[in-house]
């Protein structure tokens, strides 16, 4: 596929550019082509505190940042910026070069695209995955905030790796496997599902992994500020914008909707969460515990 190649109906939509097997809306593109900046992403300099939070698209990303933040600065308070502005496939590394220790950073990038010295035991890699019927559901609700897209023709993007951000089982099988070979990394795996079930220890689980002394009084203080609600109205309300939500004509947008588990059921047929239920089997002999409802 070309750069600037438009995908057709039974694609992700948009000026698109792909990189490595991995789908990028063109609008992800700043002052340089993205293949360039994927490459200088892999070239990049990891401090000894970074803390790197690793998801596929629509998986608690924002709720994780703002955890891993509060955490780092000992209080229950928002970060005002928009974690886009340390998102690794939408910020310029010399942006990221000048951010002040510890920088708490984020990618949907696969583990092939991640910065080469986290394998050298630098930093500190947080994994949050979500069962991938929710983030199905999410996804086609987020799509349709800009482009109209059918939940048919979003499964044919998912069952292909079609849709932004790659291929959902093979970025799955990537990160179990780069998990594996490298056990003497500090990694922290947690499921959107089990922060749900138990905001509080997983705020606690959180604390530990990033070495930090906390009290369950300011546990419970986190886990409440990062309640669903609570934060989609900051987030929608109170957060700076960013040149990325400029360029992608995302002010309007929200990435906010539900944050349930469980929702795919109202909205996928039978014949579709049986689909998704073959092609999960991919992923049989990786260490994951999905969930699909609490």
């Amino acid at each position: 596929m070309k750069e600037g190649e438009h995908l057709g109906d039974n694609e992700s939509p948009g000026e698109i550019v792909e990189v490595d097997g991995v789908v990028f809306p063109k609008n992800f593109e700043s002052n340089r082509p993205m293949k360039e900046h994927i490459d200088r992403i892999r070239a990049l300099d990891v401090r000894d505190d970074d803390v790197f939070i690793c998801a596929f698209a629509k998986s608690g990303t924002h709720w994780t940042w703002e955890v891993v933040n509060m955490l780092l600065s000992g209080k229950a308070e928002y970060q005002k910026q928009k974690k886009e502005t340390m998102m690794l496939e939408v910020t310029e590394v010399e942006t990221i070069e000048a951010l002040p220790s510890p920088r708490v950073l984020n990618s949907h990038l696969p583990a092939r695209m991640l910065p080469r010295q986290l394998q050298d035991k630098k930093g500190r890699i947080v994994f949050v995955y979500r069962n991938p019927k929710d983030i199905f559901i999410s996804m086609y609700f987020h799509f349709n905030q800009a482009y109209p897209v059918t939940l048919q023709n979003l499964e044919q993007l998912f069952m292909t790796g079609r849709t932004v951000t790659g291929d959902y089982f093979r970025y799955m099988k990537e990160m179990d496997e780069f998990t594996k070979k490298n056990p003497q990394l500090k990694i922290l795996k947690i499921s959107f599902e089990d922060m749900k079930e138990d905001p509080v220890a997983a705020v606690g689980r959180y604390a530990e992994f990033l070495g930090v002394a906390v009290t369950p009084t300011l546990c419970t203080e986190i886990a409440d500020a990062c309640g669903f609600q609570k934060l989609k109205h900051f987030g929608e309300t109170y957060k700076e914008s960013s040149d990325f939500y400029i360029r992608t004509n995302m002010s309007t947008g929200t990435i906010f909707r539900k944050g349930e588990v469980g929702d795919w059921k109202n909205y996928m047929t039978v014949a579709q969460s049986e689909r998704f239920d073959a092609a999960i089997q991919q992923l049989d002999g990786c260490d994951f515990r999905f969930r699909y409802q609490l």
